[in-house]
């Protein structure tokens, strides 16, 4: 039974597993306090921080429930202060993990090439995260949309889960 049935009322949802079931709110403001450190980075010029961001990545996808910060900073302040709603949606979780994946590798590449010298191509590929992250904040994310394109050509394993819904891939899932 699902434990969200209480905040739903359609019979349809309770058979839907625990684990497909996300808070959006919760995953949009990760995706807008990274949109935020990278560009807060660009502003000052400290590629230290686009470096804490690839930390913050690989923390989020080594051990989710424990380690990300993001995910406690809303939990810890934002709920509980209201200014946030939880917004429910049945959605796979492992697509939003596979676009951390990816931002741990983009992440770490500006980094290491900001570091190295090369800031006209560190800074771009650090323009090019901030401009994926704010369309993530509107609703579609591309990292989400290379898992289910992976997922389309028959790659099981870790790209078993269909996109929910009948929406173009990689956008939020709409709301039950």
């Amino acid at each position: 039974m699902n434990t969200y049935s209480n905040t739903i009322d359609d019979e349809r949802f309770n058979t839907v597993p625990n684990d497909r079931w996300i808070d959006a709110n919760e995953i949009r403001l990760g995706q807008f306090l990274v949109v935020a450190n990278v560009t807060t980075a660009y502003v000052i010029n400290k590629w230290e921080l686009i470096a804490a961001q690839c930390c913050i990545f690989a923390l989020m996808v080594i051990s989710p429930k424990m380690t990300d910060i993001y995910k406690c900073i809303y939990h810890g302040f934002i709920k509980p202060l209201g200014l946030l709603k939880p917004d429910m949606r049945i959605d796979n979780i492992e697509a939003y993990r596979f676009a951390n994946m990816i931002g741990i590798v983009v992440s770490g590449t500006a980094s290491c090439l900001l570091y190295s010298g090369y800031e006209t191509i560190g800074w771009s590929i650090v323009w090019v995260m901030i401009s994926l992250g704010s369309l993530a904040v509107l609703g579609w994310c591309a990292g989400c949309f290379v898992y289910y394109m992976l997922q389309k050509m028959g790659i099981k394993g870790f790209f078993r889960h269909a996109q929910i819904g009948h929406v173009f891939p990689g956008v939020r899932a709409p709301r039950p």
